[in-house]
């Protein structure tokens, strides 16, 4: 077949062409430091990198969860022994109350002190995180003990509140009120009763409910920090398991700026020795225009 030189042209042109663009594509890589700008770059390198982003936006998400459950229970653990502090001074009062030798404005001192407790615990058991009740179960919205009635009533319901942790793991993260302030209230209110009417047997009776209802306390707070820990392992082998998707992604879509330069400086000196061999081989105006 005869080569003509239009032939010789056209070939020139479409070859500087393509050595154009594999410049410009390396030269992209390096400026914007992506090894992949669009799919079709690399479609099963651009399927990798979403699948990697994808990763470590869900374990983002279950850090912030992480994060919300455990602010909830410092502050529930928080509230919770503010209350035991308080149970204790309602036991020191109804071991004075059970004296007999006290006096009627003694015991009308202890009942003042114990309504004033009682009411401290009620308010504690209403503490809130972010607008929303810590001790209602899943009615947040509405404060758990109503403080018009004595004992203050519960107006929280028994559903447990959940935050996903971790793939199809969950973690409960509040306490319910009736289940552990409730007995509490109606402690210190039998023991007000019973101080009130002077009736000893009464008083010793109401302080073994509030020793129970103690017990129920403490057992909550023990379980508190149970999930706490959890919360902590768990926050520690996601940050682990981020840190890791983070590095495969970089990898996958991150330009290697080392092996890019080198590519560059290739591309470059295959279009410089085309342009050459160019000039040699056309009509000499047209290589001076091709320079």
């Amino acid at each position: 077949m005869r080569v003509t030189h239009g032939m010789l042209v056209d070939t020139l042109l479409r070859n500087l062409s393509r050595n154009l663009h594999r410049m410009e594509r390396v030269h992209e890589q390096i400026t914007s430091a992506k090894r992949l700008s669009r799919p079709s770059d690399d479609p099963v390198g651009a399927a990798t990198v979403l699948k990697l982003q994808s990763a470590s936006a869900q374990i983002e998400q279950y850090l912030q969860n992480v994060e919300h459950a455990r602010a909830w229970l410092d502050l529930t653990d928080q509230a919770l022994a503010t209350i035991g502090s308080a149970v204790q001074r309602v036991r020191e009062l109804i071991v004075q109350a059970a004296n007999d030798t006290l006096s009627p404005a003694d015991r009308t001192a202890i009942w003042q002190e114990l309504t004033a407790l009682q009411h401290q615990i009620a308010t504690t058991g209403n503490s809130a995180h972010a607008g929303h009740y810590l001790f209602a179960g899943q009615r947040t919205q509405t404060p758990p003990f109503d403080m018009s009635s004595d004992p203050p009533a519960y107006q929280g319901d028994a559903g447990s509140l959940e935050r996903m942790i971790d793939n199809g793991v969950t973690i409960p993260v509040n306490v319910r009120g009736d289940v552990v302030i409730m007995p509490v209230l109606n402690a210190v209110k039998a023991a007000r009763d019973a101080v009130s009417l002077g009736d000893v047997a009464a008083i010793q009776t109401s302080l073994n409910q509030l020793d129970n209802a103690h017990g129920q306390l403490l057992a909550a707070q023990a379980d508190v920090g149970a999930r706490v820990n959890r919360l902590d392992a768990q926050r520690d082998r996601l940050l682990d398991a981020h840190t890791s998707t983070l590095r495969l992604l970089s990898e996958a879509h991150d330009t290697d700026m080392a092996e890019a330069v080198t590519r560059f400086a290739k591309e470059e000196l295959t279009y410089r020795a085309a342009l050459q061999a160019g000039a040699k081989a056309i009509q000499p105006t047209l290589a001076d225009y091709l320079r």
